[in-house]
């Protein structure tokens, strides 16, 4: 009997493939094998990932909804 491919859950199909690879990662070898194979690029990631976030909801959404009430 042949073996039935395996079954993709709906947020790995969403999620990008550079992001299931360090889960991967983790689950291997913590949070140190993560910073030996990605490095600088994660905490890049990490970081323009929460200032996008951050101005968008304390910033650019109280400006907006400011400038529409006045």
């Amino acid at each position: 009997m042949q073996n039935a491919p395996e079954k993709v859950k709906f947020l790995d199909r969403l999620t990008p493939r550079f992001l299931l690879e360090v889960k991967k990662v983790f689950r291997e070898g913590g949070i140190k094998a993560v910073i030996q194979r990605f490095g600088w690029k994660i905490f890049a990631a990490f970081f323009a990932y929460y200032l996008i976030r951050d101005v968008t909801l304390y910033i650019l959404l109280p400006w907006y909804l400011a400038n529409k009430l006045v």
